[in-house]
C-alpha cells in the first residue's frame, strides 16, 4: 500500500468512526435535514484545524510532558459532552428550526475531540514540531476528507429523517444519541479519573 493511500485509509477510518462530533452531525441531519445541516461541515473542519494548530504549536510538548494537562482536557470534553447529552435528552420538540445542534457546538466538540491528537502526532507527525509547510499537502487532503466524512454523517441522519434508511422517530434518534454522548463522556473521562485517583492514593 502506498504512503498516500495509507494516509487516506487511516484518516477515513478515524473520521468515519462514530464519535462525539459524528453523533452531533447525525442528529443535525436527522432533525434539520440535509440542506439546513450543511453549515455544520465547515464548523467541524475549523474545529479540527484549530485543534491541530493548537496541539502542534502550543500544547503539544506540554501534553506530552505534563500528564495533568491531558487529564484536564479529557475532563473538559467529558463535561461538555455530558451537558450536550442532557440537552438532547430533555428536548421536548422535534421542530427542525430548533438550535440544539449548532455550528458553534459542533466546533466546540471537535476542538476537544481526541481524534485531533491522533491526526497531529500520528497521521501528520511533522506537525508535532510545528512544521506546517512540510505537511501542507497532506493537511489540504485531510481537510477534503473531513468535509466528505461530515457530509456522509449528515446525509445518513437526513436519510433517517425522511425514512429512506429507517422509519425512526427523530426524538428516538435524539435520545439514543444522548445516550451515546454520555457513553463517550464516560469513556473519555475514565482514564483521567483513574489517574487522578491513583495520584491521591500515593
Amino acid at each position: 500500500m502506498s504512503e498516500k493511500l495509507l494516509f487516506i485509509s487511516l484518516s477515513l477510518a478515524l473520521l468515519l468512526t462514530p464519535g462525539p462530533t459524528n453523533t452531533l452531525l447525525l442528529v443535525g441531519g436527522a432533525t434539520k435535514g440535509l440542506r439546513r445541516s450543511l453549515w455544520l461541515m465547515p464548523a467541524e473542519l475549523m474545529g479540527y484545524l484549530t485543534s491541530i494548530h493548537i496541539l502542534a504549536f502550543s500544547l503539544g510538548a506540554v501534553i506530552q510532558h505534563v500528564p495533568a494537562v491531558q487529564i484536564l482536557l479529557r475532563l473538559t470534553l467529558s463535561l461538555y459532552l455530558a451537558l450536550l447529552a442532557v440537552k438532547l435528552w430533555v428536548a421536548r420538540t422535534v421542530d427542525p428550526r430548533e438550535e440544539i445542534v449548532t455550528p458553534t457546538r459542533v466546533f466546540a466538540v471537535t476542538l476537544l475531540n481526541p481524534k485531533a491528537m491522533i491526526f497531529t502526532f500520528v497521521v501528520l507527525p511533522p506537525l508535532a514540531g510545528g512544521h506546517w509547510l512540510s505537511v501542507f499537502p497532506r493537511l489540504a487532503l485531510l481537510s477534503g476528507l473531513i468535509l466528505a466524512a461530515s457530509f456522509c454523517w449528515i446525509s445518513l441522519g437526513a436519510a433517517m429523517r425522511t425514512g429512506q434508511v429507517a422509519n425512526i422517530n427523530p426524538a428516538a434518534i435524539r435520545r439514543f444519541s444522548a445516550a451515546v454522548l454520555l457513553l463517550f463522556a464516560a469513556t473519555i473521562s475514565s482514564p483521567s479519573l483513574l489517574a487522578f485517583s491513583n495520584n491521591l492514593n500515593r
